[in-house]
């Protein structure tokens, strides 16, 4: 403050204005900027830039107050990106950093339309080709029928079980004699059941003459024709039943302390120990071909129902009572066997499958139907039926539908080429500018996430064509087969059944290549997703999910952990409570899946309830309790407190209409010259480098806006200053990142606290130069002392009415210290008079007291001797007064002065 002041004080003595014609301080402010003659104040400069920016000219101020006022706005002047790259300008690995990641940007966001393309082309192909719902009319047809209409336990003309009620080797055979059998060979016309008596409605079969065929318009032969099969469809190479043993052998788990002998002979069998059929069958055990044997066939051309039915009960009793009647045995692999007398089914059995080839022409596909027995080593039978369809042609379609595909087939497999030339292209550029080996050039300067992305898509498309390939190699072996096929069904001779085994496994390669290729065609859009998340990445609003998921990241990965563990806890404890009791519990894959439904909602509590519905209550709610209501909110929390960062720094983003909008406006402007594109930049530096992009990369030379319009043909220079500002931008951005809200929130406290100090601090000059300016507008005239110190008496220099000012305040010192001593003098005299006065009475009062101890000494003798005994005294004190007048030195004695007396009684 007192420097502030000093220089503040030198300003003014600098001034070289006459005494007569010193302003106030209201009228300094409204001088004229010209300098008058003679005077040394200077006026302070200033310089307005194209931008409105006021700037101060380095030049030497003779005023120290004003040089200090300028560089201190100076110092807390704000500096823009602007202003550093005009003053500074910008490095070239930032400038060019910034350059690289613009066009990549701006490239990814144009492969966004290129990708929906993509996307859509591809499932407009996948759909055109595959025709899933025609698919899953004709399988669920097939299966359908099987479970509802394949029925035996018949009662009149009503079956009461099913294949779900197939639980014994006996329930087998019934439904597959009574059942399956009759439901796939149709002997004739199938009519409505009888009405009961009670009813009285008509009864079909008991009408006479009723036809079981039907010949229709259009018909070669009458309907049901031989094979039929669910009226649109027909089975091409008969119904064929395999199965897969279990070898017996010494398996058996017996205990430890007991003779094995005793107790093989107390089993008096073999153990035949399988793992199918433990749990409910699953869709990999069905398409499980191999292992298979005992192959029998029914072969319904070569064969009536009633022979068909002889040759099922010839393979359940193995043929015993062919051989009792001396018929021939039907079933071939009874009779082939050692044991003439052993049934098709036994106790080695683990799976049977019964399976047939369909051939719907409605829609031109072959299914191939598989229905599944697991025998399981608890003496459960398993049934499950699974289909496989193909199509004999998919583009045997309507014109233009098959336009359509054509189509989409092009620009899927045009955009697969496109990807993997620009692969190739970037993979090339990275080994030319590398001076590195071709595995590190890779690592360092190519291998990306996206890239990584780029390669799947192209490998996983790839491989769906050349499993579609495949599977239509299949499918044209079976279509190669088909005539033989149906030569042999309509003329069969002695090669029939070879050739119905050559149709299966051609038909058996179809099925597997047709599922291997959905499996293939299920990867590709999700590689899609990958790659529409690059490019929304270019667009910062499009990209608040995958920000959303980065920004989370490190939350999300601590969370899992603990989320795992907990996870992981109820899983173990849920196969321990419940797997016993429920399947879907009884393995660590089905606990994990079930407990992963029951925290979204799907369970099933009246099976949990198997357990105890008390015990199955408190697993259940202290689940709910710690995975759903604590860890999944959790979850929640985590994600949108992330969500809500980032839409935050999103708020004042570009949206994508106007990015689109701003992309055009930028092409139009290239069109009219008012800009150059960023790749014609790059391209400049690229052939400075001579095609070096890691060199030119790592160059941290400085370049302003006149080497860029300089080296740039055609650059602009708004152009070349509006990019330099936005690399500095982008590079602050990426060294200091952006501030959370609870940074924000804390560097606001401290801006607070500083702008608080400085303010006080502002103040206190304020009030400083309020004082003075106060203080100088009271100085009226000359003559004045304070005057004549700041602007100098009339006809005498500064110097001279300085020492005039301090020669008078000595002199006006000197007196008042006179005046003090005179004063002191004084008062030293008055005290020494008080001092005397009160040795005075001191005296007067010792003779006084000299003259009360005589007169006691006196009346003490008086008095006789023996008559002194207690003589009670007191004394008498008379004040004594010591007084003096004011301004005179002596002392006087106060009339009520009072002596000191015995009285004696």
């Amino acid at each position: 403050m007192r420097a502030s002041a000093s220089l503040r004080r030198n300003s003014y003595r600098g001034s070289a204005l006459p005494v007569t014609q010193q302003p106030s301080v209201a009228s300094l402010r409204s001088l004229p900027s010209e300098k008058p003659e003679g005077s040394s104040l200077k006026n302070l400069e200033t310089l307005v830039t194209e931008n409105g920016v006021l700037e101060f000219p380095e030049t030497d101020m003779e005023d120290d107050a004003l040089q200090a006022a300028v560089q201190t706005m100076k110092r807390h002047k704000t500096i823009t990106f602007e202003d550093i790259a005009l003053s500074e300008g910008v490095k070239q690995s930032v400038y060019l950093d910034y350059l690289k990641w613009e066009i990549d940007t701006e490239s990814a966001f144009l492969e966004l339309p290129l990708t929906i393309v993509v996307l859509i082309s591809f499932a407009m192909l996948a759909m055109n080709i595959l025709h899933q719902e025609q698919l899953y009319t004709m399988e669920t047809a097939i299966e359908r029928d099987i479970i509802e209409n394949a029925n035996f336990a018949w009662s009149g003309h009503f079956g009461h079980k099913g294949i779900l009620q197939v639980h014994s080797i006996a329930d087998f055979w019934s439904w597959m004699r009574l059942g399956f059998l009759g439901l796939v060979v149709k002997p004739g016309w199938l009519y409505s059941e009888p009405a009961p008596d009670i009813l009285g409605g008509p009864d079909m079969t008991s009408r006479p003459d009723m036809p079981t065929a039907w010949l229709f318009n259009g018909y070669e032969r009458p309907a049901p024709v031989a094979n039929e099969y669910l009226h649109y469809a027909k089975v091409i190479s008969g119904i064929r039943m395999r199965q897969s043993v279990s070898g017996a052998g010494d398996f058996c788990v017996l205990p430890s302390l007991l003779d094995p002998a005793l107790l093989s002979q107390w089993l008096a069998k073999p153990c035949f120990p399988s793992d199918l059929g433990l749990l409910s069958p699953e869709v990999h055990e069905a398409e499980n071909f191999l292992g298979l044997q005992r192959e029998e066939f029914l072969f319904p051309d070569l064969f009536t129902i009633q022979e068909l039915t002889q040759q099922v009960l010839d393979m359940e009793d193995g043929c015993a009572y062919s051989n009792a009647t001396g018929n021939a045995c039907r079933c071939e692999w009874c009779s082939a066997g050692a044991q003439s007398l052993r049934p098709w089914i036994d106790e080695e059995t683990s799976r049977v499958e019964i399976s047939m080839v369909v051939y719907n022409a409605q829609y031109g596909s072959y299914t191939y139907v598989s229905v599944n027995f697991m025998f399981n080593r608890g003496g459960h039978i398993h049934s499950f039926i699974h289909c496989l369809s193909a199509f004999v042609n998919p583009f045997l379609r309507p014109g233009p539908e098959l336009a359509l595909t054509l189509v989409a087939a092009t620009l899927w497999i045009g955009a697969l080429l496109y990807a993997l030339a620009a692969e190739l292209t970037e993979i090339r550029g990275a080994i030319r500018n590398s001076n590195a080996g071709l595995r590190k050039a890779l690592w360092e300067d190519y291998v990306g996430f996206y890239n990584m992305v780029d390669w799947s898509s192209i490998i996983v498309g790839s491989l769906a064509i050349g499993y579609y390939f495949q599977s239509r190699i299949a499918a044209s072996a079976v279509n190669e087969l088909l005539p033989s096929m149906i030569d042999a069904s309509l003329k069969p001779d002695a090669n029939y059944q070879s050739t119905v085994k050559e149709f299966f496994r051609a038909a058996e390669d179809m099925s597997k290549a047709k599922k291997d290729t959905e499996l293939q065609l299920m990867f590709y859009p999700l590689i899609i997703m990958m790659r529409l998340f690059r490019s929304f990445e270019a667009q910062p609003r499009l990209a608040l999910v995958s920000a959303t998921l980065k920004t989370a990241a490190p939350d999300l990965g601590h969370f899992f952990m603990i989320f795992l563990c907990v996870y992981l806890c109820f899983v173990v404890s849920s196969l321990l409570f419940f797997g016993q009791d429920l399947e879907s519990f009884s393995t660590m894959d089905r606990a994990l899946h079930t407990s992963f439904l029951a925290m979204f909602g799907d369970w099933d509590w009246n099976a949990m309830t198997d357990v105890g519905m008390l015990r199955a209550a408190v697993w259940f709610w202290v689940f709910m309790v710690m995975m759903v209501l604590f860890m999944l909110n959790m979850l929640l929390a985590i994600i949108m407190d992330a969500y809500q960062m980032e839409k935050y720094k999103t708020s004042d983003a570009t949206t994508l209409w106007q990015q689109i909008l701003d992309m055009i406006e930028r092409r139009r402007q290239y069109i009219r010259g008012e800009r150059v594109r960023l790749t014609d930049v790059w391209k400049t530096f690229r052939r400075q480098y001579a095609g070096k992009e890691k060199a030119m990369l790592s160059s941290d030379q400085l370049l302003s806006v006149e080497y860029l319009v300089n080296t740039v043909t055609r650059m602009p220079e708004q152009q070349a200053l509006r990019t330099m500002v936005h690399s500095l931008k982008r590079d602050d951005i990426l060294t200091h990142g952006f501030m959370t809200e609870e940074q924000v929130n804390k560097h606001v406290e401290k801006t607070l606290g500083s702008m608080e100090l400085k303010i006080k601090a502002i103040l206190e000059d304020v009030e400083f130069i309020n004082d003075k300016l106060d203080f100088f507008d009271r100085l009226l005239a000359p003559g004045d002392a304070e005057y004549d110190f700041y602007f100098g008496a009339d006809g005498q220099s500064h110097d001279q009415a300085s020492r005039l000012w301090i020669y008078n305040s000595i002199t006006a010192i000197s007196e008042e210290l006179q005046q003090n001593f005179v004063r002191g003098i004084q008062r030293i005299g008055t005290w020494q008079d008080e001092f005397e006065c009160e040795q005075t009475e001191l005296a007067d009062g010792l003779r006084e007291f000299e003259q009360l101890l005589a007169q006691s000494l006196e009346a003490l003798q008086e008095l006789p001797l023996g008559s002194v005994g207690r003589v009670p005294m007191w004394r008498h004190v008379r004040w004594v007064g010591i007084g003096h007048q004011k301004g005179k030195n002596r002392c006087f004695t106060s009339s009520n002065k009072k002596l000191l007396v015995l009285v004696v009684s």
